[in-house]
C-alpha cells in the first residue's frame, strides 16, 4: 500500500493552490505564507528496555517499574509476570 498524500490548505482562505516564492510555500489566491510543521516521533522502546533491566536488578521496586512501562506501552505483556 502506498502512503496516502496529505492535502494541505490554507489557513486563511482554505484554498490548496500554492507556490514556492523564495523558498517559502505561498498560497497562490492570498499571498499567505504556509507554515511548515515539523512532525516527530518519540522512540520509546530503550526507555521501557531499561526499565525491564531495572525490574530484574531491583525487584524490590519491580511493580514501581512495571506500572511505569504500562504508562509508556500499555500492551507490553512482558511485565504481566511482575503484576501478579
Amino acid at each position: 500500500m502506498g502512503q496516502a498524500k496529505k492535502i494541505v490548505k490554507c489557513q486563511n482562505c482554505g484554498a490548496s493552490d500554492f507556490t514556492t516564492v523564495n523558498g517559502y510555500r505561498t498560497c497562490s489566491y492570498c499571498g499567505s505564507v504556509l507554515s511548515s510543521t515539523v512532525e516527530s516521533t518519540i522512540a520509546l522502546n530503550s526507555d521501557v528496555q531499561n526499565l525491564l533491566n531495572k525490574m530484574q536488578t531491583d525487584p524490590a521496586n519491580a511493580v514501581l517499574y512495571a506500572n511505569l512501562i504500562l504508562d509508556i506501552d500499555p500492551t507490553n505483556v512482558e511485565i504481566q509476570k511482575y503484576l501478579y
